[in-house]
């Protein structure tokens, strides 16, 4: 038993709550990324906001390869406006500019556009949590010391990905440099769930260790605050391959679930982590995979212990409601239950099983979970 809670509690330690993606394009495509800053004749921001509310907004959801529209008011000048915009490549900033809504939006702001500037850039490092409405957006603009640049581009990246994994309130971190012979200016969103979420994280170790370790590589710092806004995080090109090393949780995801492929709808993975003493699996299910169900039998003892360690994913047992599950969740399956467990639509999710000992056990596999009762699942 001390064993057990040794393991446990290792578990626990290791485990994350956040899980952080990066925005990319599919393989064989490129993204296109630049800034749009737009000022409007005075007092008119707000109307031009009106305008794109009721033209662009309603269109660009429905445009698959139109990834994200970051924006927010400048507080130095409450005419201009800053929006990150990511495409998945060309085609799809062609097909958002040919837009009915764009055109319309292009056609009505031209009374009170007092100016407009896009400035394309290329991707750092683009990430973000998969799912959170932002009220804070910071921007800022840092200039690297040419020869350190590859140098502040590496912690930088390191630090984005570690921010929005480890940090509950951070919610994208979004880094971009200009090209050509000014690839040395990085431009940079930082998206907050709130005041206090930003606070948090400017305080923390982690971040004051960076801004020390940037310093001696930065000729230009600075930063820009913005009216709080209200920015909906995008689905669309987060990158899930739990075989990017800053996806995953501690434990490695193993090979590919053949053996046990017939009991799964959906691709999953297995790696066994222990054989002795206790028997310990880490079980990954891609974004909408999910075992059928079934019954861990046995006459005394038996059944398992689920330790969720990555992603949201969701355990039934027969006749009682679904339970959304999370990093860090633990699960107690009795013996003799009939039952399911897997990911949900759009995560990864991963969850160490632990076989719990008992007599005369076996495992009984019955049918799959209807693809009606899992997409109702919410």
């Amino acid at each position: 038993m001390k064993y057990f809670i040794f393991v446990l509690s290792l578990i626990l330690l290791f485990s994350s709550s956040a899980f952080a993606y990066s925005i990319s394009a599919p393989e064989g495509k490129t993204l296109k990324v630049h800034w749009a800053v737009l000022e409007a004749e005075k007092g008119k921001m707000q109307e031009m906001a009106e305008i794109s509310s009721r033209t662009v907004a309603k269109f660009t959801p429905n445009e698959k390869g139109s990834y994200a529209l970051y924006g927010a008011v400048a507080k130095e000048n409450p005419d201009l406006m800053r929006i990150l915009e990511i495409y998945e490549d060309e085609e799809a900033y062609e097909i958002h500019r040919s837009s009915e809504g764009f055109k319309n939006f292009l056609e009505e702001r031209k009374p009170i556009l007092k100016n407009l500037t896009i400035l394309p850039v290329d991707p750092i490092v683009l990430e973000q949590k998969s799912e959170g409405v932002g009220t804070v957006a910071i921007m800022i603009l840092a200039e690297a010391k040419p020869e350190c640049l590859e140098a502040f581009k590496n912690i930088l990246v390191k630090e984005c990905k570690r921010g929005v994994k480890d940090e509950d309130g951070v919610l994208g971190l979004f880094a971009t440099a200009e090209k050509g012979e000014r690839s040395n200016v990085i431009h940079m969103l930082e998206i907050y769930k709130d005041a206090e979420a930003q606070k948090k994280y400017i305080d923390s170790d982690e971040f004051k260790k960076f801004v020390t370790d940037s310093i001696p590589l930065l000729s230009n710092f600075k930063m820009f605050e913005n009216y709080p806004t209200k920015i909906t995080l995008t689905k669309k090109g987060i990158k899930t391959d739990m075989k990017n090393e800053n996806n995953l949780s501690a434990f490695p995801i193993g090979e590919k679930n053949d053996a046990y492929a017939q009991y799964f709808d959906g691709q999953s993975y297995l790696a066994v982590l222990s054989k002795e003493q206790v028997f310990i699996a880490n079980v990954t299910f891609e974004p909408g995979c999910r075992n059928h169900w079934h019954i861990h039998h046995a006459e005394k003892g038996g059944g398992q212990i689920l330790v969720c360690v990555y992603g949201r994913g969701w355990y039934q047992e027969w006749g009682k409601p679904a339970r959304a599950l999370k990093a860090g969740d633990v699960v107690n399956i009795p013996a003799n239950v009939k039952h399911w467990h897997g990911a949900a639509k759009d995560s990864w999710f991963q969850h160490l099983a632990i076989e719990v000992e008992g007599e005369k056990t076996s495992n009984e596999w019955c049918e799959s979970v209807s693809q009606e009762d899992y997409e109702a699942l919410k």
